[in-house]
């Protein structure tokens, strides 16, 4: 499959796929979920209903730095720890979009960050795409 045929799907699937990661989701910077997999039910859901608090306390820790630009934010929920990480846009535009991943154990933190920055630039291509979002 070529990189133009790529779906988001398809890179959800591949993060997800990612030993430790029990859910993940893209999400507009306002926190509305664009899409989203995870290995059981009520995980999708959970993190859906965590994005938009998870964000907007990203923001506000970032406004008390001086308006720092968040480049990850690491929130830890009863259900397990929860990565935001900005998507810079394809070409380096403005972030409109945020992945979220849930892990299933803080132990795993190190090796999801790792492949998650492999990823992000086949995220931003795809979010490029008119028929992404």
């Amino acid at each position: 499959m070529s990189a133009q045929d790529t779906t988001l799907q398809d890179v959800l699937r591949e993060l997800l796929g990612i030993r430790g990661v029990a859910s993940v989701a893209v999400a507009s910077a306002d926190g509305t979920l664009v899409d989203g997999l995870a290995l059981g039910e009520d995980a999708l859901q959970a993190l859906q209903e965590l994005v938009p608090t998870a964000l907007a306390s990203s923001r506000a820790l970032g406004g008390l730095l001086g308006d720092a630009v968040v480049q990850q934010a690491l929130v830890e929920y009863e259900q397990g720890p929860v990565l935001l990480a900005p998507i810079d846009g394809d070409g380096g535009e403005e972030r409109v979009h945020v992945a979220v991943i849930g892990i299933a154990d803080v132990a795993d933190l190190g090796r999801v960050r790792f492949q998650l920055r492999r990823r992000m630039a086949a995220l931003a291509q795809v979010l490029a795409r008119p028929e992404a979002t």
